[in-house]
């Protein structure tokens, strides 16, 4: 018996020590509560349906908790997560911040959370194939641009299905003709012009451009 205590006693002494610090200073702490920011996280997002509105990126907890527990390093970057693995089909859902869509550090707890409630829209996820269009600027003097080609020359775009229904074209990024080599032929990326839409490949296209004199007066 007396073996079996003493076996491994330093390490259980110094063991027992470090358990009456942290106590020690954690009954010690005084109980604050305090707001930090979060980073709100989705999951389970249904593949055939995008998020159309409410889309929030950050909130604020109302947490309280031991003093050394609630420092920005602690807390930093703990996210709210938000799971859609029950939506079914397109429309608004309403979810509610609790404790159980935030880990916090045991001892935390989480009073309430600033918006409380984060309501989603959801559409039908919609692919559709548009046009690209170039966009010029800065022509050389004397000179315009007599015929253009673009390699793709369409691409397709995904996204909620009123947003999709909004796009008839995407556009390149300006063009500095004055740059343009003599083969006439340069790299740009073409833009959706929509932050919830988004290519199915790469948005990089090639811009064949051929030119002629201009007409003069």
């Amino acid at each position: 018996m007396i073996r079996a205590i003493t076996r491994n006693l330093g390490l259980k002494l110094f063991s027992l020590a470090t358990a009456f610090i942290l106590w020690v200073l954690f009954s010690g702490a005084r109980e604050l509560t305090t707001s930090v920011p979060a980073p709100v996280q989705y999951r389970n997002i249904p593949q055939d349906l995008e998020i159309s509105t409410g889309l929030v990126e950050q909130v604020h907890l109302i947490v309280r908790g031991p003093s050394p527990l609630l420092s920005k390093a602690s807390l930093a970057q703990v996210p709210v997560v938000i799971d859609l693995g029950s939506v079914r089909r397109p429309g608004v859902n309403t979810f509610t911040i609790l404790r159980a869509n935030v880990s916090l550090p045991s001892g935390v707890i989480l009073e309430r959370a600033v918006p409380a409630q984060i309501q989603i829209g959801t559409e039908p996820r919609v692919a559709r194939e548009v046009p690209v269009l170039p966009v010029f600027e800065n022509p050389p003097e004397g000179t315009m641009v007599a015929s253009w080609t673009l390699h793709p020359d369409k691409l397709t775009v995904v996204g909620a299905s009123s947003r999709i229904a909004a796009i008839e074209s995407v556009h390149t990024d300006p063009v500095d003709l004055r740059a343009v080599p003599a083969s006439g032929e340069v790299q740009t990326v073409a833009f959706t012009g929509d932050g919830q839409v988004h290519f199915t490949a790469s948005p990089q296209v090639v811009l064949r451009v051929k030119f002629a004199p201009s007409a003069t007066k």
